[in-house]
């Protein structure tokens, strides 16, 4: 019977992360997808590591061309608006890394109530 529950578990994580990386952002486009299955984006840590990281290195940069540095076609700010992250304030920024730490603590409790649920043996 415990291999039964080990191979539902490892299912169901499976099935979690490909939900979370198809809504992440990174193979289907959000606003195609059908808007009733949209609220899955806010489930995927895929989508705010990405986001993070994404703020992170490119606010404050500037792309100059490498011949010429007065030649400076775009910054990083406007990529980021191309890509549809929000960047404008540095709460921004903080909001994904608290969405990560939240999402985290979500399943270290879930993980401490199975724990509890476990019979102990002797």
């Amino acid at each position: 019977m415990k291999s039964f529950y080990l191979g539902i578990a490892s299912l169901v994580a499976a099935l979690f992360c490909v939900l979370t990386l198809v809504f992440g952002g990174f193979l289907v486009d959000i606003s195609s997808v059908v808007s009733f299955l949209r609220w899955i984006q806010y489930l995927s840590i895929f989508r705010y590591a990405a986001n993070l990281l994404l703020i992170n290195e490119f606010m404050g940069l500037t792309f100059c061309s490498s011949n010429n540095t007065q030649i400076c076609q775009t910054n990083g700010s406007e990529i980021l608006t191309e890509l549809d992250i929000d960047h404008s304030t540095s709460w921004d920024l903080w909001k994904n890394f608290v969405a990560l730490a939240l999402i985290t603590v979500g399943f270290l409790i879930l993980t401490y109530i199975q724990l509890r649920r476990i019979k102990k043996t002797k």
